[in-house]
Parts: structure tokens; sequence; C-alpha cells
């Protein structure tokens, strides 16, 4: 691989600039492998835009049928490839660069391609709360465009989708109950990570998501959630970040 990689992801005002969970799940794909990238920023309003000039795939429609355009994506020059969401970046990843430490174990992607679902389906709770309390940390453009898009997901004014006071008590006491169904899972695996002891795009998932939430909450909110489950989290966060996913 002659050039770095292209990540192009939405710019924050966290250190490190990254804060989404599905840019954090590329991140450490492109670090676990060992592979060179740069970070490109885009603003949220004009991922559209600048998906369209690069060639990007839609990753989903619109409530009026029009295409979606989403980050992550990586443009690799090596190969002239762009690819557009997460899941589908590892596996291009991983095709491509076989010689690399593998994030899919032999006969696993299809396994972990449900704990994928699975896993955003446990961690609904987090996301009203998160949108509360994470968009500030964006720039004004992109604020403002994501809390328009909160308001079109959770169908309410975004001042009213997780407000202080006993609803966001409330979403709180769901977060707990949802990391206490992961935590169960990975109590059954026998080792370190859901595969045991055998490291996975599974356990980069995971990772993602709690460094995701380490860098949009509070630092108090955050000490406590790494706490939970005998801090598993913290330390999962702690292992994983032995890889440099900061250009």
């Amino acid at each position: 691989m002659s050039e770095p990689i292209i990540l192009y992801d939405i710019p924050t005002q966290v250190p490190g600039k990254a804060l989404s969970g599905n840019m954090f799940k590329a991140r450490y794909t492109l670090a676990y492998k060992g592979l060179a990238y740069k970070s490109v920023w885009v603003e949220s309003p004009d991922v559209e835009e600048r998906m369209k000039a690069i060639g990007a795939k839609p990753t989903g429609l619109k409530p009026d049928g029009s295409d979606f355009y989403t980050l992550p994506t990586i443009q690799d020059p090596s190969t002239g490839a762009v690819v557009s969401d997460s899941f589908a970046i590892a596996e291009y990843l991983e095709k491509t660069y076989p010689s690399s430490p593998a994030v899919f174990p032999p006969n696993t992607k299809a396994l972990i391609s449900i704990f994928d679902s699975a896993i955003m389906n446990t961690l609904r709770p987090v996301f009203p709360v998160m949108s509360a309390i994470g968009t500030s940390k964006l720039y004004p453009r992109s604020e403002e465009y994501l809390k328009k898009q909160a308001e079109i997901r959770f169908g309410t004014k975004f001042e009213d989708i997780c407000p202080e006071g006993p609803k966001r008590e409330e979403g709180w006491k769901n977060i707990k109950a949802a990391f206490g169904v992961i935590d169960g899972w990975y109590s059954k695996s026998g080792g370190k990570w859901i595969m045991g002891d055998t490291f996975s795009y599974a356990d980069v998932i995971v990772a993602a998501w709690m460094r995701s939430f380490s860098v949009a909450f509070d630092k108090d909110q955050w000490e406590d959630m790494k706490s939970w489950n005998g801090g598993r989290w913290g330390g999962i966060v702690e292992e994983i970040n032995k890889y440099s996913i900061l250009d």
C-alpha cells in the first residue's frame, strides 16, 4: 500500500475530533490491521454532496425515498475503491489486506453480522441520552443538522427527547440494564473477548461504542459507566486503545 487510506469522518470539539461509534469501528479496524490512513473531516450537512463527489454508494433511504449517505467512508488510493458503512469497510479491508491481522476469524462473519445487529438493538436506550448530551460537542453546523435529524428519528422536538430530570434518570437506568445484557454475553465466552481469547470484529464493535460513550458523555458519567459490570467497559477501552486510532 503506497498511499494511506482516506477515512472520512465528522469533526467534533472533543480531543482528537472523533466521536461516533460507527467511525470508531472503522478506526479500530484500520489500526488493528496496521493499515496507514489519514482523516478527512466533513461537516454533517456536507456529507451527501462530498460522498456523491467521490462516487460513494448510499447506505440507505431517507423518509421521502431518496438516497441517504452516511459516514464512515473510506477511499483506498491503492485500489481506487470507495467503501461506505463500517461493516462493509471491515469486510473490504479483510479481503484486500489478508496478510494483516484478521478481524473475522474463519467462518464467523455471519455470526458477527448478527451480533452487530443485536448489540445495536440492545444499546437502543443509549441513543436518546447520547443525542441530548453529545450533540453539544459538535461544531455548530453539524450540531444544528443532527438535532433536526434526531427530531425526525425520535418524532419529537429536540428538547423533549431526553430532558434532564426523571426522563434522563430513567434513561440512565435503561442504559445500565442494556450494558448488563452485553456483559452477560461476555460472561459466557470464558475469556477476555466475545470469542474467548480470540479478538474479533465483534469486540471492535463493543470497544468502538464504549470509546464513543467515553468522549460523548461528561467525565463523571463515563467514570460511572466504565465501572459497571466489574469494570469491563473501561478495561475493553484501555485494552484496545493500545492501537493508535487518531492520525
